[in-house]
């Protein structure tokens, strides 16, 4: 460990940086969340708390992502960042909390947040969104949220959860004597 106490993994060695603990999202991960949000040479992905960059690479490089955006407040690991995304062009770090970014250009928004943290982000969600815009979180959902996919894979002994939200994509709930049909709300999630 070193300094503040913050711990994250990487290459199986427990360390710590300066802000929330940083857990790397295996490539295994990576592939199935990309794979689940349609990424293509069309999508703008945003990978909100981007670590060490881990998501922008593979969205920039593998999937030929038209732009990706990985934002991230702690100076380490966006300097880690940086430097694996330096020969991308369609690639970028932003060093700020993802709270001062403005998402409303992309098409794709990754995260690998809590599920407190994505409940207060629904609001920025609703907000900036565009309807159409898909949301995948790894391992925890967005609560009061139905998805829209929701997969589990499993790599060696460690599952993980895939959750895919899309915006605009869902029916809002019913009020006491309304129509017992769902109505569709449009650019909101319920």
């Amino acid at each position: 460990m070193t300094g503040d106490g913050q711990p994250y993994r990487t290459a199986g060695t427990l360390r710590s940086i300066v802000g929330a603990p940083f857990y790397p999202t295996p490539g295994f991960a990576i592939r199935n969340m990309l794979d689940l949000a349609g990424v293509n040479s069309d999508s703008v992905v945003y990978d909100l708390g981007c670590g060490d960059g881990g998501i922008v690479v593979a969205a920039a490089r593998d999937y030929g992502a038209r732009k990706v955006v990985g934002i991230e407040k702690s100076r380490k690991l966006c300097s880690i960042a940086l430097a694996k995304t330096r020969s991308l062009k369609n690639a970028s770090i932003i060093e700020a909390d993802y709270d001062a970014v403005d998402l409303s250009e992309a098409s794709v928004v990754t995260l690998y947040q809590s599920a407190s943290e994505n409940a207060r982000l629904k609001a920025k969600f609703l907000r900036e969104l565009s309807e159409g815009t898909t949301i995948v979180s790894h391992d925890f959902g967005i609560p009061g949220w139905h998805p829209t996919q929701f997969c589990t894979f499993k790599d060696n002994r460690r599952s993980y959860r895939v959750i895919v939200y899309v915006i605009g994509s869902h029916s809002r709930p019913l009020l006491s004597g309304q129509d017992r049909r769902p109505q569709p709300q449009p650019g909101t999630v319920a």
